[in-house]
């Protein structure tokens, strides 16, 4: 009986062990109720705003009230979470609380701004992102709940991709040239071929990252096959904007990612070597520049679409208002026009005090991500792909920074990066955490070593 045991016990634990990894691909909500709920009403605010509280006509102004009025909901309930929880772990420089402190100096230029209702909204919206963010950090599992916030986040962003590309398929996969200035009628005016793109190279940048680090077959193909097609999306776009997001973040991937150097980098070789073949170098010039161009003229394109013009605006009134800023909006409600640049629209909302820590923050988010690449070999398998995930889309947005707001206002642009910087802020702080939980040991065996030297000489 005793030699039957033994033989039945390896076949059980080889079963036993056989069937364990399966739950690490098991999807579990690490993250407090509370937090998701708060989250899931902040992206239920998008593409609404101050002017949807009103009274309500129909069914439909009801909707768009409600919507618009989360933020009043959010913003206390985040708060009131925090405080029972007592304790913020977050490094005290980290980016989502520098963002945190020109949100709250912008919120006191409301003061200042020539609609303080508008402004004071607009306000309370980015300051409750951040909070029900910092609601992510479970005091049992702050790294795998905020690890779930970033996730959530990709998926949130392929979800209205995948609407958006049915609602628009006409434009985007019909026969015209291009789909520039035609999604705006599909969409009914909910987003530009700007908002499009950047829709889509969120979830494309995302998969492809994973595509090249996922060790199932199947599932390669299939990633592949959305960040193909929501990177033909971004083309079909023309958004100068998306389009030189997406190339900077591509080639970052390249370059930061060794699996991505070692195979990604000789196909892209390739396949430039392949069109200069198909088509000579002037040709191709050609073809770039009309691309570029969208039918406009010199001017036009000069002029980045009518940017400079709303550039030349945007620091007149700075210079009106040139330490404190006239508060969030303070580009529509003052020159009445969207200025185009984060950085300027900060110095807009917050003046000079106010734009050192926005512009701090994006400084900070990239040592976040550079100091975790080069600890890279103490994270896990799942970190590595998620840090090189908000590597290249931090890289898409600080491109994307230039021509058009992302994290100096409410958007989904900053939406995203929130949950960027939440999760590498956690992930730092863990790592950190973990290298002195090991250096004790041995600075303890040292010191012991040192103690019983003299008696080994004696």
């Amino acid at each position: 009986m005793r030699h039957f045991s033994n033989l039945i016990r390896p076949w059980s634990s080889a079963r036993r062990t056989r069937s364990a990894p399966s739950k690490e691909f098991r999807f579990q909500i690490i993250a407090p109720a509370s937090a998701l709920i708060l989250w899931v009403c902040l992206w239920l605010n998008l593409n609404t705003g101050f002017w949807n509280i009103q009274p309500p006509a129909d069914a439909g102004d009801w909707l768009l009230a409600i919507r618009a009025f989360l933020p009043f909901v959010v913003l206390p309930g985040a708060f009131f979470f925090l405080i029972i929880r007592k304790k913020l772990i977050l490094p005290w420089n980290g980016p989502s609380r520098l963002l945190m402190v020109y949100g709250a100096l912008a919120a006191l230029a409301t003061f200042f701004s020539p609609e303080p209702m508008w402004s004071l909204y607009w306000s309370i919206t980015y300051l409750a992102t951040i909070l029900a963010a910092w609601n992510f950090l479970d005091r049992r599992d702050p790294l795998g709940s905020t690890r779930q916030l970033l996730q959530i986040t990709w998926a949130a962003t392929f979800i209205v991709a995948a609407i958006i590309g049915y609602q628009a398929q006409n434009s985007i996969f019909g026969h015209a040239s291009t789909a520039y200035g035609l999604v705006d009628s599909d969409l009914h005016g909910l987003s530009r071929s700007s908002g499009v793109a950047r829709w889509a190279a969120i979830p494309g940048l995302v998969c492809l990252v994973r595509a090249y680090h996922s060790r199932r077959i199947l599932h390669i193909p299939f990633l592949l096959g959305i960040a193909c097609v929501a990177f033909f999306i971004v083309y079909r776009m023309q958004s100068r904007g998306a389009v030189f997001g997406a190339v900077a973040a591509l080639l970052f991937s390249l370059v930061v990612g060794s699996r991505l150097r070692r195979y990604a980098l000789p196909v892209a070789v390739i396949s430039m070597i392949v069109i200069v073949i198909l088509d000579s170098p002037a040709g191709l010039s050609n073809h770039v520049d009309e691309y570029l161009r969208r039918g406009q003229t010199k001017e036009g394109y000069r002029s980045m679409s009518g940017r400079t013009r709303a550039y030349e605006n945007g620091m007149a009134a700075f210079e009106d208002a040139w330490l404190f800023g006239r508060g969030q909006w303070a580009d529509r409600l003052v020159i009445n026009e969207h200025v185009h640049n984060s950085y300027l629209q900060a110095l807009l909302n917050a003046g000079i005090i106010g734009a050192i820590p926005y512009f701090a923050s994006w400084g900070a988010g990239w040592i976040l991500f550079f100091r975790l690449q080069k600890r890279r070999a103490r994270l896990s398998p799942e970190d590595r792909i998620c840090v090189l995930e908000a590597g290249a889309v931090m890289m898409f947005f600080t491109v994307r920074a230039i021509p058009e707001t992302t994290t100096a206002s409410y958007a989904v642009d900053f939406l995203v990066m929130v949950a960027v910087y939440v999760y590498l802020e956690t992930l730092a702080r863990s790592t950190a955490r973990k290298s002195r939980v090991r250096l004790r040991p041995m600075l303890s065996h040292r010191t012991s070593s040192a103690e019983l030297a003299p008696l080994r000489a004696s």
